[in-house]
């Protein structure tokens, strides 16, 4: 009988759920990450929201590492990708800062859909670690 606890199929799935598990909570916070209210407050939300799935990401390709080769070549393309989604959502953020009177909500709009492609580079990575 295999031990569970150091039975690497088991840990790998055990792991993948996790991520599951928090790509879930991290998703329903996205929907709810729209340019209203207060400037501040959105650039806010969008920072914890960035912030939580930056540090899935970056715990995926710290992971990464210790699984097989195929693997992790398939999981740079995938970085790399989320890397691609990262910087377009900081740029998007760094415009609404400096964005005058109401014009930052239009530039909002485009934020949240960049924030989206980021959830769902996170969430297409997650689910190759099965």
């Amino acid at each position: 009988m295999t031990n569970q606890k150091t039975d690497p199929i088991f840990e790998r799935q055990e792991y993948h759920q996790s991520l599951m598990d928090k790509m879930r909570i991290e998703s329903s916070s996205v929907d709810t990450c729209r340019p209203e209210g207060e400037k501040t407050l959105y650039i806010e939300k969008l920072e914890q929201r960035v912030k939580a799935l930056k540090s899935i990401a970056e715990d995926m390709t710290e992971k990464s590492k210790n699984l097989g080769k195929k693997f992790r070549l398939e999981f740079e393309e995938d970085r790399k990708m989320i890397e691609e989604y990262y910087r377009t959502l900081k740029e998007r953020m760094n415009n609404i800062r400096q964005a005058g009177g109401e014009g930052w909500k239009e530039l909002g709009k485009g934020t949240s859909s960049a924030l989206e492609d980021f959830t769902k580079g996170i969430k297409n990575a997650v689910s190759k670690f099965k």
